[in-house]
């Protein structure tokens, strides 16, 4: 009788490993069967398309103070001074911390010859 169940068990066992096989199996041909920008298939990644970065990131309208290309993972997207456009947030994300780093960039430069146009806007001690 213990052998009986032993058997059984190996079968019962046998059964549960070729579902999970197949779940597995199942499941990587789902992945597969999916386009995720960024993923590494066979050494390879997938590259990001426009259609990829309008479905990731929720548009958002915006106007832009100056014309300039802004490129997120190779995927370019031209902007227009004073013209309100609808793009992924992403893009504005990227365009609205150019225009930061410009301004950080020419308070530094300003405040190096003692220019604090962020204080008072007179000249430093």
């Amino acid at each position: 009788m213990a052998r009986k169940t032993a058997q059984v068990i190996r079968t019962e066992a046998k059964e549960v490993v070729e579902e999970l096989l197949d779940a597995v199996v199942k499941e990587r041909e789902e992945i597969e069967g999916q386009r995720i920008p960024g993923r590494v298939i066979r050494g390879a990644k997938t590259p990001w398309t426009r259609r990829d970065v309008d479905n990731v990131f929720p548009p958002v309208t915006f106007i832009p103070e100056e014309t300039i290309p802004v490129t997120y993972n190779g995927v370019r997207y031209q902007l227009f001074s004073d013209v309100e456009m609808t793009v992924p947030s992403i893009i504005r994300d990227i365009y609205v911390e150019h225009r930061r780093r410009a301004r950080q960039s020419v308070t530094q430069s300003l405040a190096s010859i003692g220019v604090d146009i962020l204080g008072q806007g007179g000249l430093t001690d």
